[in-house]
């Protein structure tokens, strides 16, 4: 009985309305506090010919992109998590996101000037490090299979690294192509997030106990996974590679909202775009002028993040 996938805990109304509302007041906070400050301060309702052009050209697009990225690596997280049954998965660390990266510097070298190019090639590149970890994983435990993401990302980035340290892309080298480059594609991903949410239920229950019901475990695993990777990959492209958010935000959710995936991916959307909007905000103004970059600060928070998930879990497969 297919009703049998749908009964998953999840927090009551109240609870989920608090949640959604407190998140909703920190985005507007944090949008407002992101535009009018910076290198220079403005009011919105005074501002400058050169403050309109510092707003419209460099923290709008830089706000809309930090706010879709995030979205997009939290939802991507959390459907790696319900594919490959390992509360832990994140491409950021996995190697999808540093294979995204690489590919993305070679599409940049042979079509420079065909942005969309850089993120065709991204998708080649996170597709190809995700095989490498579907192949393996049949044959080793979750944490193990994390050690490979580990090694592959290790891999992905000594490879960059020896033919460019220069063409580091990043939240702060947006422009309004790569924003609505996002934008678009974001969006197109995440309308196909809400069409298959549910699918990541489905991925709770064993293999067997899906086919008995006329479902495809593999069709069901390989659909998640190729939306995680287009949404991990297109964000690699513009702003490079973000680790962690997608462990922190979707672990986060299911405390506060329960582990029904139909309120876990549209939680991660909220707080995954606030999250990383606030550490890049912070890190824009806490040296000024100079910047901490949001995958260092992410970094700082979601290394013990991962060790308190580590140290606390058992079983991974029952946890996501």
């Amino acid at each position: 009985d297919h009703r049998d996938l749908h009964s998953f805990p999840t927090r009551r109304s109240s609870d989920l309305a608090i949640s959604y509302l407190v998140l909703a007041v920190l985005l507007v906070v944090t949008v407002w506090i992101a535009l009018t400050n910076g290198a220079s301060h403005f009011s919105l309702l005074k501002m400058t010919a050169t403050d309109a052009n510092t707003l419209f050209n460099i923290r709008l697009p830089r706000i809309i992109t930090a706010l879709m990225a995030g979205a997009m690596l939290s939802v991507s997280g959390a459907f790696f998590q319900a594919a490959l049954r390992n509360p832990i998965a994140d491409p950021g660390i996995m190697g999808v996101s540093a294979g995204a990266a690489l590919f993305a510097f070679v599409g940049a070298l042979l079509l420079p000037s065909f942005f969309f190019g850089k993120v065709v090639f991204a998708f080649v590149g996170g597709a190809l490090a995700l095989g490498v970890l579907i192949f393996f994983q049949p044959q080793m435990d979750p944490y193990r299979l994390i050690l490979i993401g580990v090694a592959l990302n290790a891999t992905f980035t000594g490879i960059a690294s020896v033919f460019s340290s220069t063409s580091q892309v990043s939240l702060g080298t947006v422009t309004w192509l790569g924003c609505l480059t996002v934008t678009v594609l974001g969006i197109l991903g995440l309308i196909g997030v809400v069409l298959v949410t549910n699918w990541g239920n489905y991925l709770k229950v064993s293999d067997e106990q899906l086919r008995s019901l006329g479902l495809s475990a593999g069709k069901l695993r390989l659909a998640l996974l190729g939306l995680a990777v287009f949404l991990a990959t297109t964000s690699t492209a513009v702003i490079g590679v973000i680790a962690f958010i997608g462990i922190i935000v979707p672990h986060v959710g299911r405390v506060l909202v329960g582990r029904d995936y139909r309120a876990v991916v549209p939680f991660a959307a909220l707080a995954g775009a606030w999250l990383m909007l606030a550490v890049d905000t912070i890190g824009r103004l806490v040296i000024q002028p100079s910047e901490i970059p949001a995958a260092t600060l992410l970094a700082i928070i979601g290394g013990p993040v991962l060790i308190f998930i580590l140290a606390h879990k058992k079983g991974g497969a029952r946890h996501v």
